[in-house]
C-alpha cells in the first residue's frame, strides 16, 4: 500500500467534493440564520418573558402619567384602606382586582405590572378571547381588540408554532451537516461547521447589540403628549417594553458566535499541531509510484 500525504490526498480528491461542500455550507448558512431567529423568538415567547412583555405593554397603555408615577398608586392605596371589603377594581371596565397585601412594599411600576399581569396570563394562554373576556365594558373590549396588534406573537399558540418550525429547522440542519462534514478534509470537518455558524450568527449579533445600545440610550420614562406624533409614541413603547427582550436575543446570537469561532479556532490549532508533527525530512525520490511522498 503506497503512503499518500495530506497534500497529495487533497490533490486526488474529486473537484465535485469541494463544490458539494460549498453548496452544503451555503445552504446551511441560510438554515442556521433562520434557526437562530426562530430560536430567539421561541425563547422570548415562552410563558414568563411573554407574560412580562404583555404586562408591560398593557401597563404602558393604561398609565397616562407613566409607570413610575406615584399619584394613581397613592390614590389606590387610600381607596384600599377605605374599602370595607379590602378589595378594589382599580381599572374601570376590567375584571382586575387588588388587595392591600398584594401591593405592600411594591414600587408604582411593580404595582402596575402586578395588576396587568392578571390580564397578561389569560391572554398568553387563550389569546385575544382570553383578554377580552376580562373586560366587562364593550368600549374597553373594542379598545383591547384594536390595540393588541403585534402582541399576538406573545401567546402560547404562537410559541407552539415557533417550536414546530424550530424542530423542522433542526432536522434540516442535521441533514446539511452530513455532506458538509463528509466532503470536508481532516480538521475542516470541525472548522467548516464552525465557520458557517460564525457567519450565520454575526449579523444577528451586530444588529441585536446595536438595537440594545439604542434602546438603553433612548429610554423615555414619561409618556409623550398627543401632539408628539406616532414616532415618539412608538419610541416610548419600544424603549420600555422591548429592552428586556433584546437582551436574551443578543445573548443567544453571541453564544452562537462564540461557539462558531471556537470550533474554527480548534480546527486551526489542530491543523497547525498536525502539520508540525509531519514536519520531518522527505524520503529519497525513486522511480516507483509514490516515492518521495510521506
Amino acid at each position: 500500500m503506497i503512503p499518500v500525504s495530506g497534500a497529495t490526498w487533497r490533490s486526488l480528491r474529486p473537484y465535485w467534493h469541494v463544490d458539494a461542500k460549498w453548496v452544503a455550507g451555503l445552504l446551511l448558512l441560510c438554515v442556521l440564520g433562520t434557526g437562530l431567529l426562530l430560536a430567539s423568538l421561541w425563547w422570548v415567547t415562552a410563558e414568563r418573558p411573554a407574560v412580562d412583555t404583555v404586562s408591560t405593554f398593557l401597563a404602558l397603555s393604561f398609565s397616562p402619567k407613566g409607570l413610575d408615577d406615584e399619584t394613581e398608586i397613592a390614590q389606590l392605596r387610600q381607596t384600599l384602606r377605605a374599602s370595607p371589603t379590602g378589595v378594589v377594581q382599580p381599572v374601570e371596565g376590567l375584571r382586575v382586582t387588588v388587595r392591600e397585601e398584594d401591593i405592600v412594599g411594591r414600587s408604582p411600576r411593580e404595582v402596575r405590572l402586578y395588576l396587568f399581569g392578571q390580564l397578561a396570563g389569560p391572554f398568553y394562554r387563550e389569546g385575544l378571547d382570553g383578554l377580552t373576556a376580562m373586560a366587562d365594558d364593550p368600549e374597553v373590549q373594542r379598545r383591547i381588540e384594536q390595540g393588541v396588534g403585534p402582541l399576538v406573537l406573545f401567546t402560547a399558540a404562537a410559541h407552539r408554532t415557533l417550536q414546530r418550525a424550530l424542530i423542522l429547522v433542526g432536522i434540516c440542519t442535521g441533514v446539511l451537516l452530513v455532506p458538509l462534514i463528509a466532503f470536508s478534509y481532516r480538521f475542516g470537518r470541525v472548522g467548516s461547521p464552525g465557520v458557517v455558524l460564525f457567519a450565520a450568527s454575526l449579523p444577528g449579533t451586530v444588529l441585536s447589540s446595536l438595537v440594545r445600545l439604542w434602546l438603553r440610550r433612548a429610554v423615555v420614562a414619561v409618556p409623550p403628549t398627543e401632539e408628539a406624533g406616532l414616532a415618539e409614541v412608538a419610541r416610548y413603547f419600544a424603549t420600555n417594553a422591548l429592552l428586556p427582550l433584546v437582551q436574551p436575543i443578543s445573548r443567544i446570537y453571541l453564544l452562537a458566535l462564540v461557539g462558531g469561532l471556537g470550533l474554527a479556532l480548534l480546527a486551526l490549532v489542530g491543523s497547525i499541531i498536525a502539520g508540525l508533527g509531519r514536519g520531518r525530512p522527505a524520503p529519497p525520490a525513486g522511480p516507483w509510484p509514490g516515492a518521495g511522498v510521506r
